[in-house]
């Protein structure tokens, strides 16, 4: 079995989750701006990959200008990582074996790292039989041939993401039989895929612990006080809030925690790592933030709708607070209801320059 070197444990601490048609390059460096320390790419097919150029052009074109973008790096002070680039991950879904290894061979070159997609619940992923739809038992044999190929195709790390499989119970084995394969890295969101209410309830982090106690029984983790392991483990799921980490990271023992929805609501979750206590920003200063990156980057990953949803995301959230908000006031549904109903009505660049330039742009006091 080969087995590529890991990823630096202290990049896995903070980590912006793979999220389709919202992980675009703008996004991904503005959490990095504000704390993140690795970024995952939205889902790619590999058969889109190889089959569309234009595809392959833009996502190769947007890890470029990542890697050379001064917001790609890493601001906390207190990491020996500080000042370097955070990583950029690209993460890849399919079934067919030789597609995977074709289209990572084609991003490998400009990536950090190749992510498997073993967690879309979303109806494509079940009707394409890929995604959280490979992890039944009488796939795995699949997965581990396609981790073991991905190893041995590129020079650098292959990571996996997965779900909870049915029954929840198997969810240690399947990381153990993925870590055998080669694979670094493993990232669990704790609940199960559904393709309708996935998020429902709360995310069962003792499976973070059982996979890593399983992968500990087995000789495979990597942690802090086992850096020459094999492979590590982050955690997906439950984090509303700053405080919300310790929380996650001293009840699992990961590595680090990956985070989704709540970044789109709050691209500056992860600020406080930078020693920015007191410096939270508003609503309409994230979301200029945004724009600001987009203006750079525009014609990567982020068109009109793109941004739209983004600017939903940070405009019509709850107000972010450092700690477990309060129950949301009428006059906060009002405010959002309002702020939504103003975004249905950019359909339009031009339209979306107007609202920027009236309602985000910060102005010097007369």
């Amino acid at each position: 079995m080969v087995v590529r070197s890991g990823l630096p444990l202290e990049s896995l601490l903070y980590c912006s989750a793979p999220m389709v048609g919202q992980s675009d390059l703008p996004f991904r460096l503005q959490t990095v701006r504000n704390g993140a320390t690795s970024t995952w790419t939205q889902m790619y097919m590999a058969a889109e990959i190889i089959e569309h150029q234009d595809t392959l052009e833009s996502l190769v074109k947007a890890l470029e200008l990542g890697r050379a973008s001064t917001d790609n790096l890493i601001q906390d002070r207190k990491s020996s990582l500080h000042g370097s680039l955070a990583l950029q991950i690209v993460q890849l879904a399919g079934n067919d074996v030789d597609e995977l290894v074709d289209a990572a061979r084609k991003v490998a070159p400009f990536a950090d790292a190749i992510d498997l997609n073993l967690g879309c619940p979303q109806r494509h992923a079940e009707q394409g039989k890929y995604g959280a739809y490979l992890l039944p038992k009488q796939n795995w044999p699949l997965l581990s041939q396609i981790v073991s190929a991905l190893v041995q195709a590129v020079d650098v790390p292959i990571t996996t993401k997965i779900r909870l499989t049915v029954p929840k119970e198997q969810t240690p084995e399947l990381a153990v039989t993925l870590a055998r394969a080669g694979s670094s890295l493993v990232t669990l969101h704790p609940r199960f895929a559904s393709s309708v209410r996935r998020r429902k309830g709360l995310a069962d982090l003792d499976q973070v612990i059982q996979v890593r106690q399983a992968l500990q029984n087995e000789g495979l983790l990597r942690c802090t006080h086992q850096p020459d392991g094999q492979t590590a483990v982050v955690s997906n799921g439950n984090v509303r809030c700053w405080s919300d980490i310790a929380t996650n990271l001293a009840l699992t023992g990961a590595s680090g925690v990956m985070v989704g929805e709540t970044l789109l609501e709050n691209p500056t979750l992860f600020r406080p790592s930078l020693g920015d206590l007191d410096a939270y920003p508003s609503a309409a200063e994230m979301a200029g933030e945004y724009m600001n990156l987009r203006a750079e980057y525009s014609e990567f990953e982020a068109p009109l709708k793109v941004a739209k949803q983004h600017l939903h995301s940070i405009l019509c959230s709850i107000p972010y607070t450092p700690n477990p908000h309060p129950d949301t006031t009428t006059h906060l549904h009002r405010k959002a209801a309002h702020i939504s109903h103003t975004l249905k009505l950019i359909q339009s660049e031009p339209a979306l320059t107007a609202f920027y330039n009236t309602h985000l742009t910060v102005r010097a006091p007369a």
